[in-house]
């Protein structure tokens, strides 16, 4: 029997959170939740690096912070960004230097959710923490605020991000 393109690519997905999940709870067995938490939080930021520049190469996009790209690009990366691990995010440029990014579906905070510990992970603080260090890859001046949270029980997350000029 075989497998479907799209059993794997669920398979796929599965071991994403799986590796994720698996690792973390062995880093908080040895080392504690904090240090775990804090050991995870720089792994997701250079995970994060690395992926979008893997992204940027594989879409012919330039990622120069000396001549940052335009709000629909960075929309567009963050988008295939959030796409890679099941998390659905859409991005709505306001003008040159405003985008609301808006995330109705996030594969993590429902992992997090179907675990128990929802309550015990920053979730606003994991993506706040990552998602701008991702973002000032791209430029700099690049800034990220929270509207809307999942954890906080609203719909939806949802972020402003601005162009500091």
């Amino acid at each position: 029997m075989e497998m479907s393109g799209e059993e794997m690519e669920k398979l796929r997905m599965g071991a994403i959170t799986a590796i994720d999940g698996l690792w973390f709870l062995a880093a908080e067995r040895k080392l504690g939740f904090e240090t775990a938490l804090e050991l995870d939080m720089d792994v997701w930021k250079n995970y994060g690096t690395v992926m979008l520049k893997r992204v940027a190469r594989s879409m012919d996009i330039e990622t120069d912070p000396e001549d940052p790209p335009d709000m629909d690009t960075v929309g567009t990366l963050v988008e295939v960004l959030c796409a890679i691990d099941g998390t659905v995010c859409k991005t709505r440029v306001i003008d040159e230097d405003n985008a609301v990014m808006t995330v109705p579906h996030c594969a993590w905070w429902e992992n997090l959710s179907r675990a128990g510990r929802q309550d015990l992970v920053p979730c606003e603080e994991v993506d706040n923490n990552t998602f701008i260090h991702w973002l000032k890859e791209l430029d700099p001046s690049l800034e990220f605020e929270i509207t809307h949270s999942l954890p906080r029980g609203n719909d939806r997350c949802e972020w402003i991000i601005r162009r500091a000029r």
